[in-house]
């Protein structure tokens, strides 16, 4: 039995670096933390990349759309500048550089950004021999049935952000959605949860995560109420008020 939530460096240590980026990663490595998550799109010609955005206008000195650029074109942008000077050089990495450099160290929670990019995901992980320490998550139901019928033992977590807790009634319609798709999770935005809702997850057998809690007093509350793990942007700040 677990004394607390998993702590979940989200898109690494992003708070303080660039996120997505392998300096990310490796500085989040340097904690204590249970996993890292990252974001997977999909280049012009096919190179599975971490990057959150459908763009690159926001983390690099580029602008377009991922799907639209080829590895090469990215590999020319900095994906560090943006963060602060001593950032400069930082690359979009492949997915498979992102998996060779944790490897197994803590999970990885790989997000599923586009429909389609399931096989070639699922692909990665096992040319990696990744199963036995990757989840995957997806805002997409479709995504997560995708996954579960070509790797039906990889775990595997329905999304769902701050819309789904306007009532008790959508709520209960996003658990029973994600227990169609063949999820045995669920990663919700704080917000959304109480108590009552996750006791509701966890009665169905489902692991609660939530995101993004940045501040200590929120990591305390949400520890509190019983999720499973707790995504940040300051994993540093979540572990300083949690039992080691």
């Amino acid at each position: 039995m677990r004394t607390r939530p998993m702590v979940v460096a989200h898109r690494g240590f992003s708070g303080r670096f660039p996120e997505n980026t392998l300096r990310s990663f490796r500085e989040a490595l340097q904690l204590p933390i249970d996993a890292v998550e990252l974001d997977v799109r999909r280049t012009k010609d096919g190179v599975l990349v971490v990057i959150h955005d459908p763009t690159v206008d926001r983390t690099t000195n580029g602008k377009g759309r991922v799907a639209d650029l080829t590895w090469d074109e990215l590999q020319r942008l900095d994906a560090g500048a943006w963060k602060g000077s001593e950032f400069v050089g930082e690359r979009i990495p492949r997915l498979e550089e992102v998996l060779k450099l944790i490897d197994g160290c803590v999970v990885v929670f790989v997000e599923i950004k586009e429909v389609g990019t399931e096989a070639d995901i699922v692909a990665t992980l096992g040319r990696l021999d990744a199963f036995d320490w990757v989840k995957i998550g997806s805002f997409h139901p479709s995504a997560i049935a995708t996954v579960r019928q070509l790797a039906p033992n990889l775990p595997c977590s329905l999304i769902g952000g701050a819309k789904i807790g306007e009532s008790n009634e959508t709520f209960k319609a996003f658990v029973q959605e994600a227990l169609r798709c063949g999820a045995n999770s669920v990663t919700v935005n704080y917000p959304a949860l109480t108590c009552e809702r996750i006791r509701y997850c966890h009665q169905r057998g489902l692991f609660v995560g939530t995101w993004t809690v940045n501040n200590a007093e929120l990591a305390k509350k949400m520890a509190a109420m019983g999720v499973d793990a707790i995504a940040s942007d300051f994993p540093d700040i979540v572990l300083s008020v949690l039992p080691s």
